[in-house]
């Protein structure tokens, strides 16, 4: 009896840190503030991203259905948590700040998404 392979689902991660990262470079045209504004607009995406995909992929088998679906709503909800928790950290504690830098790095890795589809041919 054959099993399925995983997906290969760290591509997802290494897209989204080759976006964070690219979209910080394109940020320090503007300014080091700005750079580091969206590496860690980005990074407060990507990081989170890669716990929920390291926690919803520890599980394979038609056997392990409910344990999947018990990690992924753990993950999902962590996730959540861990977003929320780094825009905090970032507010309270990175001074001098560039709040559209931020939130640009943030949206250009959550909307990476779409093009992740097209990865699994990569």
């Amino acid at each position: 009896m054959s099993s399925i392979p995983r997906p290969p689902a760290y591509k997802i991660i290494l897209m989204q840190l080759a976006l964070t990262v690219f979209v910080a470079l394109l940020a320090w045209l503007h300014s080091d503030v700005a750079a580091r504004s969206a590496l860690l607009g980005g990074l407060t995406c990507a990081l989170p991203n890669a716990y929920l995909i390291w926690r919803a992929s520890r599980y394979t088998g038609a056997r392990s259905t409910p344990l999947m679906v018990q990690s992924l709503y753990r993950g999902e909800a962590w996730k959540f948590m861990l977003t929320a928790g780094g825009f905090a950290v970032i507010f309270v504690h990175v001074e001098p700040l560039n709040y559209p830098a931020l939130f640009v790095g943030f949206m250009t890795v959550q909307l990476g998404h779409l093009t992740s589809a097209g990865l699994r041919n990569f």
